[in-house]
This record gives structure tokens, C-alpha cells and sequence, in this order.
């Protein structure tokens, strides 16, 4: 029995040897990498960001103008040099040579992204086996090849940031060679890299703190060899490293004379973002929620695509991996390599928390190979320390259990997307609506009244249809949407998209754009809602049109019933007060019983009860002017809103809203004949309010 148990040892050893000679992990994990990531390519849907940087692309197909930041003239041909103040145009790259080799469609794209994670993958092979040996990177090159979030966000989920992992990657292996070999080289690759990388996507500056930390870390345990290469880099090597980073920078350094539109997009941004409010100066919930989401990450949970996660064991393995690193890697006898692997979380997961737009995991995406290269190296680690047989085979059985875990999630999140079509900005319901706008809709504006519609719909409709985005990168509307709103709605022709509420990513929009068309005495109209493949609605098309004559009131109106002079009845109203916003909300419902009435204006005050004062005046004619009373005809009912701000210094109590009605010349206030007896000097108290 025991050389049979000891003949079964050695032929596993030499499994495993043979598996991690040469290439053969790094083509196991390729293809691993691709059997899940190509399969099925167009689901989900097309998501906006997926497909922002893949427009230019497009549009430099077609000899347009690239809808980017900033674009230059090379040879005659406008080209892409900025996409963003703090994004370049890598992707947009990247995107071109897809779409221009392989046609212009989703699947072209998706394969595109799938390829520069492939790259990422040969990345982690050859740093794993620079800073380790062929064990450690076999095992890595497998856990981040199965890993869900590495497929799926290279796939489509984090495109701006893919190109970032292999340029890290590189760039960590360059500095070895150079702090190994004294390669000036490698030097200058690093140095460019590191500029490509800081042009694709500004935080990839965040990688300076890791480099910087270990670099200071090993100075003061004064080791060699890279103590002496720090010594050694004379006059002339800082200056080519200088200009090499200055060539791979060289887009965002254009871009940025004379007036510096990073560094002033980045201070704008500087303690709470414009876009969505992110409040930078909450360092600790913003670390909680930064840890949490890549903790989720590492346990497989692709999370924007609301799909199946998955069992969580790789985040407990990650953790244990970065614990054992602090408490033994530390030292002075560790490797550099260890080194780097165990402080890289260390400085990139509080940087994590600042941002010029929001944070989530898919910033960290680049921290996503080192955090696997750390779970290898230090299992291995582990298993060259262990003396029971079976713990042996019961850390193997774990690795073995995490990678299974993430082929299972991923099959999993397959058939997710074949039962939804993906939900959400994920929806496949982008493609229904693409086709319904070219055809349906064909030569109408259409406008995008939320995130999520526009570059989808250019990409797919190969610029054909081109969303104007009307929405504002506001948390909320403010009056400058208001003004816009009202202008959108003085064009009959423009059709509007929203997504429907729980999908919502800037809300509001659609109570004010009602609001300016209530204002203009019109109506939005449902013209379609798609919905995806369970029945949920994903996507609401509105037009405005005129607002029909009435002659009925609200069955479940009280009515009032107040007769004014010339044939005129107020037949009830209502009153709605928000104090969130101080914002107060009257609706009156008038009747005609006339041929015609004459142009008055609507007398409308707010006055405190306590005192009888009158605190607030909000005189107009019906509907803001849109639609006064000389143009209705007899029995008509007519809807005749008012939206009041009231001044933030009224001291609480309870407030009247009296009405009225006035001649516009003389200002003489018409008789009113009220059952209530409630109408004093002619001006009717129609409800009361508090303010708390």
C-alpha cells in the first residue's frame, strides 16, 4: 500500500509539472477565457457605456467628425485625441481595429474588448512567472481566467478600464526587469506605459502609490538590487524615462495646453462630483462601500448585470491570502514581488474612494489580476508548508472548488441572459427600441431624457439615429432643464425616451417635462412601452401633443362650484404642498358658460392665516399664458395649473390659497358668487396648507 500511495504522489506531481510547463496554462486559461466570453455575444443588450467609446470609433469609419473632447488632424483625417477631460481614446482604438476588421456590429465589439482581456491573461502568466515560477502561474492565470467579473467586464462591462490591466501588468513586469537586470529598456517601457496608461484613464495614476509604497518600504529595509538602481539612474536615464512617459501621456498632455482641462475637470470635482454628487470627504462609508463591492468581486458577483453571484469562496480566500501576506511577506526576507502583492490593496483601496464621477468595483478592475496572483502565490505557499497529506488535498480541492464556482457562475449568468435578455441598462429591449426609432419614428428629433439611450442607439443604428440628450448631468432637474424642458416642448415633433422608474438614472425628468407641457396646455402621450422578456417595462416613448377640449370635470373633484362674473365657474381645486422642495402646487378647475370671456388674470395669494397678511402674490392668466380665457368656448372645462416656489424664510403655520380672477387693465377683481361664503374682497380661500 504504500508504494502504490507513494506511486499515486509521484504521477501527481508530474501532472502538475507537466500542466505548468511552458505555455500549456496559459492556453488552458485562453481558452477557457474565450468558450465563456465568446459565447452568445449580443446578450445582454448594448449598454451606453459599452458603446460611448465604440461611436467614434464608427464615426472615424465614416469620415464624420468624432464626437469626443478633442479631436486632431493627422494627414488630412480627423482622429480621436481625448474622449474625455479625464479619459483618452485607447478604447476608441481598440474599438476601431474590431469594428474596421470585423464589421461594425455588437458581436465585432464585444470581441474586441474580449481580446485586450486576453492580453491581460498573457500578462499575468509572464508576471507570475517572473515574480514566481510556472506553479504560481499556472494557478493565477486560471483563477483570473474563469473569474466572472475579468470575462464578463471585459466583455462589456467595464470597457474604459480593460486596457488598463494588461498596461499595469506590463508595466509592473518592465520594473522588474529593470530592477533585476538594470535594463534601461525596461525602464523606458514602464515609464511609457505608465503615461499610456495615465492618457487611457486618469486613475490609473492611482498605481504611483503601490510603485512609490514598495519602493520606500524596500529602501528602508535596504534592499538590493533596486536600492542600488535607484542610486545608478543618472542625469540622462531620468530624462529618457521623463520623455518616454511624455510620449505615452502625449494625447493628454495636448489636450491639456494652454488651459489645463484635466486638472480643472479634476478640481471642479475635487471634494463632491457634479455628475452624481459623490461626496469625496466621506472617507470611511466610501471605503466600506469600495471594499465591499471588490470583496463581492473577488467572490464572483458580476454586479451591474444583476446576475446569479455565485458562492462567495474566492473573497474568503482573498482575504486569508492578503492576511498571510501582511503577517509574513512584510519582512525584510520576502521578495519585492511579495511585496508589491500585498501592498497593492493596501494603497489602491483608499485611493479607490476619491473619484471625478462616482466608485463602485469596476474602478478597481485593474486591481483585479494582482489580487488573484496574490491568492496564488500565497496558496502555493501554503502548500510547501504544509506536512498532512490531507491538507493538501483539501487546499487543492478549494482552488479546484473557486474555479468550478466561477465556471458554474458563468454558465449560470449565460442562461440568465437567455431567460431576461439582460434587465435594465443591460436590456436587450435596446435593440426592439433601435429598430421601432428608425422606422416608426423615422425623421422626428428624438430626445434622450435619461442616461443609457444615446450612444447604444448611435452605435447600433450606425449613427442614423442620433439621441439628442436632453436630460442634465444633474441629480436633479434645476431650472435651467426647467427652461429647457419648456423649449423642448414647443416642438411638435421631438419624441422623448425615459426608462421606466426603477430604472430611472436621473429622476424627475419626466414630472417636469409634464410640467412644461401642462404649462403649454398640452399633454405627453404614451406613444410605446417596451418591455422585456419577463413583461417588466424597460422603456417609455412620449410625444406632446395639444391638450383636447373637456367638458366634463374629474369625476372625483369636490366641487366648489364658485360663480364669477361674465360666466365664469371655478368648479374645485387642489392644493399640494412640498416642503421638501417649498414648493407649493394649485390645480383649478374653471368651466365657461359664456360665448366668450374676456382676458382676465388669475388672482392667486398665499396669506397667512394667523394674521391675514399676504406673504406671496402668483398672478397669471390660465395655463401661464398658454391658453387664456378668451379662447375657450362654452361649457368647456379647462385644467389650469400653478407651480408657486415659496421664499425658504416663511416661518412655519398654516397658510390660505385664495383665488381670484381680474380684469388685465384695470386690475378690478370680478364678482364671486361662492356657496361657501368664504370669498372676502372677491378672492375665494380655497384650501389651507402647513408649513411645518
Amino acid at each position: 500500500m504504500p508504494v502504490i500511495a507513494s506511486n499515486r504522489g509521484q504521477l501527481a506531481s508530474r501532472l502538475i509539472n507537466t500542466l505548468t510547463r511552458g505555455a500549456v496554462p496559459l492556453i488552458l486559461g485562453l481558452t477557457l477565457y474565450f468558450a465563456v466570453g465568446l459565447f452568445n455575444l449580443r446578450l445582454p443588450g448594448l449598454q451606453y457605456d459599452e458603446a460611448a467609446d465604440a461611436v467614434p470609433a464608427i464615426e472615424v469609419l465614416q469620415g464624420r467628425e468624432p464626437s469626443t473632447a478633442r479631436n486632431v488632424t493627422i494627414f488630412g483625417k480627423r482622429l480621436p485625441l481625448m474622449m474625455l477631460h479625464h479619459i483618452g481614446p485607447t478604447t476608441i482604438y481598440t474599438s476601431l481595429v474590431g469594428l474596421a476588421t470585423l464589421g461594425i456590429s455588437v458581436e465585432a465589439l464585444r470581441v474586441s474588448q474580449l481580446a485586450v482581456g486576453g492580453l491581460a491573461l498573457v500578462g499575468v502568466w509572464l508576471l507570475a512567472r517572473h515574480w514566481f515560477d510556472g506553479r504560481v502561474a499556472a494557478l493565477a492565470v486560471l483563477l483570473c481566467a474563469t473569474s466572472p467579473p475579468f470575462v464578463w467586464w471585459s466583455r462589456a462591462g467595464a470597457n474604459w478600464t480593460v486596457p488598463l490591466l494588461p498596461m499595469a501588468l506590463f508595466m509592473w513586469l518592465a520594473l522588474t526587469h529593470w530592477w533585476r537586470r538594470g535594463s534601461l529598456t525596461a525602464l523606458l517601457l514602464a515609464a511609457f506605459l505608465f503615461g499610456l496608461g495615465l492618457t487611457t484613464k486618469i486613475l490609473f495614476v492611482w498605481w504611483l502609490a503601490p510603485i512609490t509604497l514598495v519602493g520606500l518600504v524596500a529602501i528602508r529595509q535596504r534592499r538590493a538590487p533596486l536600492e542600488t538602481r535607484l542610486r545608478g539612474l543618472g542625469r540622462a536615464r531620468w530624462v529618457g524615462a521623463l520623455l518616454a512617459f511624455a510620449l505615452g501621456a502625449a494625447p493628454l498632455i495636448a489636450h491639456n495646453l494652454p488651459n489645463g482641462e484635466t486638472l480643472r475637470f479634476i478640481l471642479a470635482n475635487a471634494a463632491q462630483t457634479q455628475l452624481y454628487g459623490h461626496n469625496n470627504l466621506d472617507f470611511l462609508n466610501n471605503l466600506r462601500k469600495v471594499s465591499g463591492e471588490f470583496l463581492r468581486v473577488m467572490g464572483g458577483d458580476t454586479i451591474h448585470f444583476w446576475a446569479p453571484a455565485g458562492v462567495p469562496i474566492g473573497a474568503g480566500m482573498f482575504v486569508a491570502a492578503w492576511l498571510y501576506g501582511m503577517l509574513r511577506w512584510l519582512k525584510p526576507s520576502a521578495s519585492l514581488a511579495r511585496l508589491a502583492l500585498v501592498l497593492t490593496p493596501v494603497a489602491m483601496l483608499p485611493l479607490s474612494t476619491i473619484s471625478t464621477s462616482s466608485i463602485g468595483a469596476t474602478y478597481l478592475f485593474t486591481l483585479l489580476p494582482l489580487a488573484w496572483l496574490l491568492v496564488a502565490a500565497a496558496a502555493l505557499e501554503w502548500l510547501s508548508r504544509l506536512r498532512l497529506k490531507a491538507a493538501h488535498v483539501g487546499l487543492w480541492a478549494l482552488l479546484s472548488g473557486i474555479m468550478l464556482n466561477h465556471l458554474v457562475t458563468s454558465v449560470a449568468t449565460h442562461r440568465f441572459f437567455a431567460e431576461t435578455g439582460g434587465r435594465g441598462f443591460w436590456s436587450d429591449v435596446v435593440y426592439d427600441l433601435a429598430g421601432m426609432l428608425e422606422q416608426r419614428f423615422a425623421g422626428r428629433t428624438i430626445v434622450a431624457m435619461d442616461w443609457g439611450f444615446r450612444r447604444s442607439l448611435e452605435f447600433l443604428t450606425e449613427n442614423r439615429v442620433r439621441p439628442r440628450e436632453a436630460f442634465g448631468y444633474t441629480l436633479l432637474p434645476n431650472a435651467e432643464f426647467d427652461q429647457l424642458a419648456t423649449a423642448l416642448i414647443r416642438e411638435p415633433d421631438n419624441v422623448y425616451l425615459f426608462h421606466a422608474p426603477e430604472y430611472t438614472a436621473f429622476p424627475k425628468r419626466w414630472e417636469r417635462l409634464e410640467r412644461a407641457a401642462l404649462q403649454q396646455h398640452k399633454r405627453l402621450v404614451l406613444e410605446a412601452a417596451l418591455r422585456e422578456r419577463d413583461g417588466t417595462t424597460n422603456t417609455l416613448i412620449y410625444t406632446a401633443r395639444p391638450a383636447p377640449r373637456q367638458f366634463a370635470p374629474p369625476q372625483d373633484l369636490p366641487l366648489r362650484d364658485a360663480r364669477f362674473e361674465h360666466g365664469l365657474r371655478l368648479l374645485g381645486g387642489e392644493v399640494r404642498y412640498d416642503d421638501a422642495a417649498r414648493e407649493l402646487f394649485v390645480r383649478l378647475y374653471w368651466q365657461s358658460h359664456a360665448q366668450r370671456l374676456p382676458d382676465d388674470t388669475v388672482l392667486l395669494h398665499v396669506v397667512d392665516q394667523s394674521t391675514g397678511a399676504v406673504v406671496l402674490v402668483a398672478d397669471k392668466q390660465p395655463v401661464y399664458g398658454s391658453y387664456p380665457f378668451d379662447r375657450w368656448v362654452y361649457g368647456e372645462v379647462v385644467s389650469d395649473p400653478h407651480w408657486v416656489t415659496l421664499p425658504a424664510d416663511l416661518p412655519s403655520g398654516v397658510y390660505q390659497v385664495r383665488v381670484g380672477v381680474y380684469d388685465r387693465q384695470t386690475g378690478a377683481r370680478r364678482a364671486i358668487d361662492d356657496p361657501q361664503d368664504d370669498a372676502a374682497g372677491n378672492s375665494l380661500m380655497l384650501q389651507t396648507f402647513q408649513i411645518p
